[in-house]
C-alpha cells in the first residue's frame, strides 16, 4: 500500500492496507497519519487511520470507521475496503481551546503541559500534578539550585537579569545614603566646586543618583572607566566596595553555573530517541508477542542502553482492595524470548514481550486488548557517549494504539553503491498485516493440551501408572502400577 495525501491535509487509505515490505513510504512527516484500533460494533475490532495521536481511549468514540480492516472471532481473514470519507479536522477555535485548556502560564513547575487521559505523553511528559503539598514553596526555595534547573528558560532569563539589576540598584541605594550622609551632595561639595572648596568626597565625580548607579555597576563588575573611584575619606565606603565585589562574583558564579548545568542536561537528547507510534501483536516462533520499535536519530550511540516496559492497569487483590493504577513490570528484550533488555543501539531495534503464562496479557484476546483499560509505558535508558550523562526517554501506548495481527516493516538495507548499511526512517512506523488468530494465548494453549489428550485417549500409547486388570488361571489378579505391556506379560 501507500499513503495518499489530499489537498485539505486529510488522509485516507488507498489500495491494500499492507505497507510496502521494502519500507518505501511517501509520508515522512513526524506527526503524520497513524493506525488505531476501534470496536467494529459486531464483537470484533477494526483498524482505522487518523491524522493525529490520541490522548485517551475515549477519543475514538467520534471517529468514522469507514475504510477499515475488521476481524472477529468467526473469521480468520481480513476485509479491506476503500475509504471515501475523511475525518474532519477541528477548527481554529477548537484548536485554540484545546491548547489553552488547563494551562497555567505563570506555573514555575516544569512540564506543565496538560494532557487528558494519557499518563505518559508520546513526547515523554508525565501527566501527574501535585496538590496540597505542605510547605511546597518553602521547600522549593530551600533547594534553589534544582528549582532553577526545573524552571523554563524564559523564567531563568528573567531571574538572571533581575539578580543583576536588583543588586546594582540595592548597592546604589547604599552608596547614595553613604554619600548623602557625608555631605557630598551639598552645592559647595559637588565635583565642579570640590577643587575650589578643597572638599574630599567619599567617591570622586558623583553628582546625582544616576552617577551613583553607574558607579555601582562599575564597582560590581570591575569595569573601571577611570572617572569615579573611592577615596580614603570614608571607611564605610571602602567596606561596601569590598562587599559588593564579593557579592558580584557570587552572583556571576551562581548564574553561570545554573545556565551551564541547564545547557548540559541531556533532556533535549531524549528528543532524538524515537518510539514507534504503535505497538503490534504477532507471532514469533509459534508464540504470541507484543512488539514495539525504538530508534536513535543521531550517529552517536548510547552506552549501556537498555529498555523497560511497565503496564499500568487496575488490579483487585484477594482481600478486595482496588488498586486503580497498579504497575506491572513487563519482561521485554531484543531476543526472541524477550529477556535480554540490553540493546546494541546502532540501528532501530524491535523490542519483544513474549505473551506466556507469566504475562498479564496471557488471558486477553484481540477484543480484550482493545476494551480493557491500561497503558503500556516504555522507557529507554542509557549513557551519552560524549558527556557520560545518563538519559531517559519515555513513551506510552494506549489500547487503541496496539495493533493485533501486524508486523513492523524492515528498514535496514545494504546499499552496494555506498558500501554501507542504510536505515530508512520513513518506514520507522510502517507496519503490514499478517494472519493471527484472535484468540488469547491461554485459549491456544488449552486447545493444544486438549489435542494432546485426545491423542492419548485414541490409544497412541498407554498412560503411565494405570491400573490393569488381567485374568490368570482360575481367578482374577489385579495388577497396578504397570508401566508397559511387557511388564504385564511377566506378571501374568
Amino acid at each position: 500500500m501507500f499513503w495518499r495525501k489530499k489537498a485539505d491535509r486529510t488522509y485516507a487509505w488507498e489500495g491494500d492496507l499492507e505497507l510496502n515490505p521494502e519500507g518505501e513510504s511517501d509520508d515522512d512527516e513526524e506527526d503524520g497519519p497513524t493506525l488505531v484500533t476501534v470496536d467494529d460494533g459486531r464483537g470484533g475490532i477494526k483498524h482505522i487511520k487518523i491524522d493525529r495521536t490520541m490522548d485517551s481511549q475515549s477519543d475514538m468514540g467520534h471517529l468514522s470507521t469507514d475504510g477499515t480492516v475488521s476481524m472477529d472471532g468467526s473469521s480468520s481473514g481480513y476485509r479491506v475496503t476503500s475509504s471515501k470519507n475523511s475525518i474532519a479536522k477541528p477548527g481554529l477555535g477548537e484548536l485554540v481551546k484545546n491548547e489553552l485548556k488547563g494551562k497555567h502560564f505563570l506555573n514555575i513547575e516544569p512540564n506543565s503541559e496538560k494532557l487528558r487521559k494519557r499518563i505518559i505523553s508520546k513526547r515523554g511528559h508525565v501527566n501527574v500534578g501535585k496538590t496540597r503539598v505542605s510547605k511546597r514553596k518553602r521547600k522549593f526555595l530551600s533547594d534553589i539550585f534544582n528549582t532553577m534547573l526545573d524552571l523554563k528558560w524564559r523564567y531563568v532569563h528573567i531571574v538572571f537579569m533581575l539578580s543583576f539589576f536588583l543588586s546594582w540598584l540595592g548597592f546604589a541605594l547604599v552608596w547614595y545614603v553613604i554619600i548623602l550622609v557625608h555631605g557630598d551632595f551639598e552645592p559647595n561639595h559637588l565635583p565642579d566646586m570640590q577643587k575650589k572648596s578643597g572638599w574630599v568626597p567619599c567617591v570622586w565625580e558623583i553628582k546625582n543618583f544616576a552617577s551613583v548607579f553607574l558607579f555601582s555597576v562599575e564597582t560590581q563588575h570591575t569595569i573601571g572607566y577611570g572617572g569615579r573611584q573611592t577615596t580614603e575619606e570614608c571607611p564605610e565606603a571602602i567596606f561596601i566596595m569590598s562587599i559588593q565585589s564579593i557579592v558580584g562574583v557570587m552572583i556571576q558564579a551562581c548564574m553561570v553555573g545554573i545556565i551551564f548545568s541547564k545547557l548540559s542536561r541531556p533532556k533535549k537528547r531524549s528528543q532524538t530517541l524515537m518510539f514507534s507510534k504503535n505497538a503490534v501483536v504477532c507471532q514469533r516462533d509459534g508464540s504470541t508477542c507484543l512488539l514495539f520499535r525504538v530508534g536513535n536519530m543521531r550517529h552517536s550511540t548510547l552506552v549501556e542502553a537498555h529498555v523497560r516496559a511497565i503496564l499500568i492497569s487496575k488490579r483487585v487483590t484477594e482481600e478486595g482492595e482496588v488498586m486503580p493504577y497498579y504497575q506491572t513490570e513487563l519482561k521485554v528484550g531484543t531476543d526472541l524470548e524477550g529477556e535480554e533488555d540490553c540493546i546494541f543501539f546502532i540501528w532501530p531495534t524491535t523490542v519483544v514481550h513474549k505473551i506466556d503464562k507469566e504475562s498479564p496479557f496471557y488471558n486477553m484476546n484481540a477484543r480484550e486488548f482493545l476494551k480493557k483499560r491500561y497503558e503500556i509505558v516504555v522507557i529507554l535508558e542509557g549513557v551519552i557517549e560524549q558527556t557520560g550523562n545518563s538519559i531517559q526517554a519515555r513513551s506510552s501506548y494506549l489500547p487503541n494504539e496496539v495493533l493485533w495481527g501486524y508486523r513492523f516493516v524492515n528498514l535496514l538495507n545494504f546499499r552496494q553503491s555506498a558500501s554501507e548499511y542504510k536505515v530508512d526512517f520513513s518506514a520507522f512506523n510502517a507496519v503490514y498485516k499478517v494472519n493471527l488468530d484472535t484468540r488469547s494465548q491461554k485459549e491456544k494453549d488449552e486447545d493444544e493440551e486438549d489435542d494432546e489428550g485426545e491423542e492419548q485417549i485414541n490409544g497412541k500409547h498407554l498412560p503411565l501408572n494405570s491400573s490393569v486388570s488381567c485374568i490368570s488361571g482360575d481367578g482374577h489378579t489385579f495388577l497396578s502400577n504397570a508401566r508397559s505391556c511387557v511388564e504385564i506379560m511377566h506378571m501374568v
